[in-house]
């Protein structure tokens, strides 16, 4: 497997796993999305916004967007925004990785962002933001159990690589 097929796959399973997680939280409550439960953002639309927020930050630091925009310190969250902005941005993400060479994924870019400065391949950046959402929705699955929700996805990489129209 190719560098470019394994970021054009991992870009598709984050946009999956976005879009499954916009339809399952869909269903519950507005005010349990925005109820606060200790974690590392207080709460599952502070926490779905800062995936939101990180993807703008990557897709403009690595494809020079001009249209990302901060999502840092944004108050008085609303469900359908950060739904509608967190699926745009992973769409566009995958988009852009599937249009990606190797030779491009592979190549040494220089990022300089508050938390840290490094020159990595392009493609460890891309696997760190995809490794990041999922990290971050592991926490929101956490904070659906102490809310009671029920009927959580399965967003596990490997079940999205085994789904016959995956392949």
């Amino acid at each position: 497997m190719s560098i470019k097929e394994l970021m054009t796959s991992y870009s598709a399973y984050n946009l999956n796993a976005n879009q499954q997680f916009v339809k399952w939280l869909s269903n519950q409550p507005e005010e349990q999305l925005q109820k606060d439960v200790p974690s590392s953002f207080n709460g599952v639309l502070q926490t779905l916004n800062h995936i939101w927020a990180i993807e703008e930050m990557w897709c403009a630091d690595l494809f020079k967007n001009e249209d990302a925009v901060n999502r840092y310190g944004v108050q008085n969250l609303q469900a359908k925004e950060v739904f509608d902005g967190l699926l745009n941005r992973s769409a566009i993400i995958a988009e852009k990785v599937s249009q990606l060479t190797d030779e491009e994924l592979s190549k040494k870019v220089h990022i300089k962002t508050p938390w840290f400065e490094a020159t990595l391949p392009l493609a460890e950046y891309l696997q760190h933001l995809f490794n990041h959402g999922t990290y971050h929705r592991g926490q929101i699955i956490t904070i659906g159990h102490s809310l009671g929700f029920l009927e959580m996805p399965s967003t596990d990489f490997l079940f999205y690589s085994l789904m016959p129209s995956n392949k």
